[in-house]
Parts: structure tokens; sequence; C-alpha cells
């Protein structure tokens, strides 16, 4: 007879879910929506759970068909086949598997369990413990300084990490922010690897500084969300010029635009500024063309570069949406903003689902391209 299977999602980043072992063995998971304050909008897209065993048993996963919400029209929460991990160590090592998609939009996979104990997780999960452990590394180095930009919903510290001398010396900033929707953990895994290329490779800090918010929605992570702040808001929306952040909805986008406009009053602006995410598409997201001749034509260029020097091969959107960080800051401040979809399932350019170590690759990859495309713009 089987070991019974048992399911635990109560620790960081844990996905709340409901669950149910069939009579034909099958592991039924439906992982609870996060629902946005004041809209309809609902999104299921993390899952990050304890499995409970015995080593050598096939397990057959199933996600019934699900309906998320996006901008008020429902649509099918499993649009393609599906990149996970799994780990045996306790999340030490990730091993990615697939969901297949079925016809009705659900998603199966079996698997054979390599432990008693396994965890699963939709990315290969990023938490507190590794901003933490990244926080501990960088510090000591003479070229890093870790500031308090802010706090979340909850009272959580919102670290800035900038290395290099930031534009005093009229040397250009490249500033990303990480992690503005809790799921979405490649994005820090990639900053893990652009920090590292920064302190190894010599020319990227002789051409450029870098400033990092690495993990905007810390409360979501912490609590195993997809979307959405504490508050219900999201994170990537708002950016217009009636911008209303504050504690009641999204005090993590209020403090990110009191840094901006100090440095704006400073005359310090940065030249570029990327807002990491992960979908299944990958795909860069630019302001509406034709708006803007300059910011059309670099982002044409590093749309080129990209492709030449790093593993991204998926190109460019037109129109990043109205309030997102993308054509937001560009509206409010001129700076060239945009977002970029990690492309979660497959990695085209790595030939693989993407995990850790790829993103890190990828993140040094994109930090040694874009010495090129500083001096270019420059």
């Amino acid at each position: 007879m089987p070991t019974p299977l048992y399911l635990n999602t109560a620790f960081e980043n844990g996905s709340a879910m409901d669950w149910e072992v069939l009579a034909d063995g099958t592991l039924e998971l439906r992982p609870l929506f996060d629902y946005e304050r004041g809209s309809s909008n609902r999104q299921l897209t993390h899952w990050h759970f304890r499995l409970h065993g015995a080593a050598g048993q096939a397990v057959r996963l199933y996600f019934p068909p699900r309906q998320n919400v996006y901008n008020g029209h429902p649509g099918p929460a499993f649009v393609k086949r599906t990149g996970s991990q799994m780990s045996a160590d306790g999340g030490e090592h990730w091993i990615p598997f697939c969901f297949e998609l079925r016809e009705d939009r659900s998603l199966e996979a079996t698997v054979v369990l390599p432990a008693d104990t396994v965890l699963v997780a939709r990315v290969e999960p990023y938490t507190t413990r590794h901003l933490d452990a990244l926080l501990s590394r960088v510090r000591p180095h003479p070229q890093v300084r870790v500031e308090r930009l802010g706090q979340t919903v909850e009272g959580r510290d919102l670290e800035l990490i900038t290395l290099g001398s930031d534009g005093e010396d009229g040397k250009p900033l490249v500033f990303f922010r990480g992690r503005s929707h809790p799921w979405e953990a490649g994005g820090n895994w990639f900053l893990d690897g652009i920090v590292a290329a920064a302190l190894a490779n010599p020319e990227v800090l002789r051409t450029y500084a870098v400033t990092i918010l690495p993990m905007a929605a810390k409360d979501g992570v912490v609590r195993g969300h997809t979307r959405f702040n504490l508050n219900g808001y999201d994170l990537n929306r708002g950016f217009t010029q009636d911008y209303d952040f504050g504690p009641h909805n999204a005090p993590e986008n209020a403090a990110l635009m009191a840094w901006l406009r100090a440095r704006q009053a400073q005359g310090r602006l940065p030249l570029l500024a990327i807002d990491l995410h992960n979908d299944d598409y990958g795909n860069l997201h630019v302001g509406h063309r034709g708006a803007n001749e300059g910011y059309d034509r670099r982002m044409a260029l590093l749309d080129r570069l990209m492709r030449q020097h790093t593993y991204y091969t998926e190109g460019a959107t037109k129109g990043a949406g109205v309030s997102t960080f993308g054509e937001g800051l560009l509206g409010l401040f001129g700076i060239d903003s945009l977002v970029y979809e990690l492309n979660t399932n497959w990695l085209a350019g790595a030939n693989c689902v993407p995990g850790s170590g790829v993103w890190r690759e990828f993140g040094t990859q994109f930090a040694a391209m874009l010495v090129e495309y500083v001096r270019t713009v420059r």
C-alpha cells in the first residue's frame, strides 16, 4: 500500500492551498488566489509546498483548470507547458521538471519522489534567507553601500544596494527593482548574478554604477503570495502624474518615489531603470514607440545587445502599460525604463527550465552587456 501523502505549507514562502488525495492516488492541488483590492483581479501563479510520502513513490500531481482575472477579464490560469522545481534536501539543490498542459487547461505531472520529503515550487525559491545571505556577503565590500529605503506594509525593511559611486562623479547609474510581485523569484537570482559580475568584472563599475531594490514585495514573499502587497495593491501599477502612494496602499512604492524625487532634485536620476518580473513568455516591455525617438533607438540597441550577449531571445513588445514602472518612470522622470519578464517555463537561449544557476549566469551576462550599452548611449 502506498505511503499516505501529506502536504505542508507552514513555512516562509509556502503557498496557501487546498489539496486532496483522490481515489486513484492523484494529489489534486488548488493554490489559493491572491486578490487585488478594489477590483475583480486575482491570480494564482505561486506554488511552494512540502510533500511527505516515501522515496521511490510515484505521485501524479494535478492542478485542475482555474481562472485568473487580469484587468477585469477572466482567463485560464495555466496557458503553457509549465516549468517547476523539486528539492530532496530541504531546498539546497533543485531539480527542474515540467507540468504538461491538458486540453481543459489543467496541469499534470507524474514524479517519482527522490526522498521521503520533498519541496515542490513553481520557481526555485529566493526568500529573505537568501537576501540576508547576499547582504552579508556584500556589506564588507568597499564598493558597496547598503541603505534602508523604507518599509513594507508589515514594517519589514526595504534594502537598497548600491555598487560603485552612484552618479556623484558623473558616472551613469543603472537601477534594478526585483520582486515587485512576490512569486517572481527568478529576478532575485538574476540580480545575484548582476551583483557578482559588478564586483568581479572591473569594467562594470568603471563604466556605470548599479543600485538595486532587491525585494519590493517582501511581505508577500514571506507569506507565499502571488501578485499583490498586503494592502491588496499591485506594486507595478499606479506610476502616473497623480500617483498617491502611501501607507494606505503602497508604502513600498512611496519609498521608491521619494528616493527618485531626491535624486531628481540633485540631477542624478538613473540612466536606465529595469523592473524584473517572471512570466510564461519572456519579453521586454518597453514604452510606446514613436513618442520619443531617442528612447526607441536606445531600446532597440538594448534588445540587439541582449540577443548578442545573453540568453535573451524572446523580443520586445510595444507598450509597457501606461501606469506600470516601465511607462511610468519614463513619463514622470524621463528615465529610460522598462519591464523585463524573465521566462520561467523555458529559457530558450540556455535550452532549459531555468533554475538559480542559469538565472545567475544570465545576470552576469547582462551586467557585462550593459558595459557596451552604456558606453554607446553615453
